[in-house]
């Protein structure tokens, strides 16, 4: 399937509105608090946030998009702002009289939707056909300091993407407050672009803009706060899995501190809260810019400008978590199921009942799947092979090889289940060819279309395995399900991505690993990604974030390695 590439570009706060202007936030509270007592009128409130928009370089920023847009019909755009000081001074603003956001968050999301609307009528005066779009229910389900929750609903962002690849429309996503696990959080424009690429499935982003007037010589990021005299402007940072290189305009090596400090202001962390961001979008193969309005025109063409953030290396690998939950369903997850591309070649490591499902909505389906490695005889982690294989056999007329690998036994099990749910279909001979291999843990691997496929002994059932899949230059490790063993340190070693369960938070179990046990594996792969999520863990994620190098993916996730 191809998949349309779009420009993202994210309209600072400070750019937008003005932050530093005390006379005007101290108006725009004043008649805040008079519209909570009942002595202001929405007119009022309307007035005092229109007086905080900077309308100057709202209206450069949509001159220059609109020749853009006309001249680059084809291009598929899509804008983010802000709150500015709309936003952020009025969190703080109420903060100072309540512990907390529980009662406050409607008058805040009133605020920031009130000022989506004011600069989506000023893109409609410029020509550009700009919808406004809520930012809350992808926000809701998307990492931040704070929380971790897994679940997401890939449905969210349907509309989305229709209108991107249906029509000439401009969506505007805007910062907003969120309900999570733990209240009511902030959550900045800039965290935004991460949380789409997590689930977008038929557009995906090429390229992500962040319009900034960062105080400098130059606009873009500095080696630390831009108005201390030995700051240092950082023109290209590289970045990888494993490190963030910065360079100067005469590439030289520089080191940072992630950006300037918080402004009076900010509830964000500023520039150093956009930095953390923007690595990630780099890391998923995402081109970024932090530039000002002088260099905006060569951002719109991918030329040099501000500080650019590029991929150090184009990945080899592409990582799609279908399912992360457990055989309950706990949370509303899908049973577990990665797909996992190699080239040209697509892998399926396990295939439970929801797998088909997952593949379609992630913008794939049978024919994209090469090889499917099945790590033991559960139905979570089997029960999807036979929809697989009508599917494939019926509406996509395979007429390819495929290839399943399991423990031995696994050709007898596929097809008794087969024929159990299918019994007159499964008495025909499928329309193309299907091979099945048997991997025996410590015996030779196998090699498939130049990918080496090996078993490591797992501890849940008599037939539970786990698998590395390896390149020359990629190790991938998938554990399935097991309790602790020995096993695991050589499974996952020297791995650049691990793929483990976690079905537990501190509770020990025979069969299942804990977040606690896993931890010990951390340091022997680049990345560890935890799926087989029971309860325990769902209600605890939020402490997972940021943990070393472990991530909870949500469901749809794409990453490339």
């Amino acid at each position: 399937m191809r998949r349309t590439p779009i420009t993202l570009i994210k309209l600072g706060g400070s750019l937008i509105t003005y932050k530093k202007d005390i006379r005007r936030i101290e108006q725009y509270l004043n008649q805040i608090d008079g519209f909570l007592s009942g002595t202001g009128s929405l007119g009022e409130l309307i007035k005092k946030i229109s007086d905080l928009i900077n309308y100057q370089f709202l209206n450069e920023i949509f001159n220059i998009l609109s020749s853009f847009i006309a001249q680059n019909p084809q291009k598929k755009i899509a804008l983010i702002h802000g709150a500015g000081s709309i936003g952020h001074s009025l969190v703080l603003h109420l903060l100072k009289k309540y512990p907390d956001l529980e009662s406050d968050y409607p008058i805040i999301k009133l605020a920031v939707a009130i000022q989506n609307q004011i600069i989506v009528s000023e893109a409609i005066k410029y020509g550009i056909n700009a919808i406004s779009f809520p930012s809350h229910p992808i926000l809701t389900g998307f990492p931040t300091q704070d929380i971790s929750t897994k679940k997401a609903d890939a449905s969210d962002l349907k509309v989305f993407e229709q209108i991107i690849t249906e029509t000439n429309a401009i969506p505007i996503f805007y910062g907003d407050v969120g309900c999570t696990p733990i209240g009511w959080k902030v959550f900045s424009g800039d965290i935004i672009p991460a949380a789409l690429i997590r689930r977008l499935s038929i557009v995906f982003l090429d390229s992500v803009i962040f319009l900034t007037n960062i105080e400098g010589k130059r606009t873009g990021i500095y080696t630390k706060d831009p108005s201390l005299n030995d700051a240092e402007f950082i023109a290209c940072i590289e970045v990888d899995a494993n490190n963030v290189t910065a360079f100067s305009l005469k590439n030289e090596i520089l080191s940072f501190q992630g950006g300037e400090t918080r402004g009076e202001f900010d509830v964000t962390d500023a520039m150093g809260g956009k930095l953390r961001n923007i690595i990630e979008l780099a890391n998923t193969q995402v081109k970024c810019w932090v530039v000002g309005l002088n260099e905006f025109v060569q951002a719109l063409y991918g030329k040099s400008a501000g500080t650019q953030i590029i991929p150090k290396k184009k990945p080899t690998i592409n990582v799609v978590f279908l399912g992360t939950g457990d055989a309950f369903g706990s949370g509303g997850g899908k049973s577990a199921s990665v797909f996992v591309k190699i080239g040209k070649k697509g892998i399926l490591l396990d295939c439970g009942p929801h797998s088909l499902q997952a593949l379609k909505e992630s913008g794939r389906n049978t024919n994209d799947i090469d090889i499917i490695i099945i790590s033991h005889f559960h139905g979570d982690h089997l029960g999807g092979v036979p929809f697989f294989l009508l599917e494939a056999s019926i509406q996509q007329q395979r007429n390819k090889l495929l290839t399943i690998i399991g423990p031995p036994g696994i050709d007898t099990k596929i097809k008794n289940l087969y024929s159990a749910l299918y019994e007159n279909i499964a008495e025909k001979e499928l329309p193309f060819l299907c091979e099945f291999l048997s991997l025996i843990p410590s015996s030779s691997s196998l090699k498939v279309n130049g990918i080496t496929i090996q078993a490591f002994k797992m501890l849940h059932t008599p037939e539970a395995q786990g698998y590395r899949v390896e390149t020359r230059e990629i190790s991938i490790a998938y554990s399935g399900d097991t309790g602790w063993t020995d096993e695991l340190i050589p499974l996952v070693k020297n791995t650049q991505l691990a793929i483990m369960e976690c079905n537990f938070l501190d509770s020990e179990h025979e069969i299942h690993l804990n977040y606690r046990q896993l931890k010990k594996l951390h340091s022997f792969t680049d990345r560890m990604a935890l799926i087989h999520l029971g309860p325990e863990v769902l209600n605890g994620s939020f402490l997972l974030n940021g943990k070393e190098n472990i991530f909870i993916p949500l469901e749809g996730q794409e990453i490339w390695i």
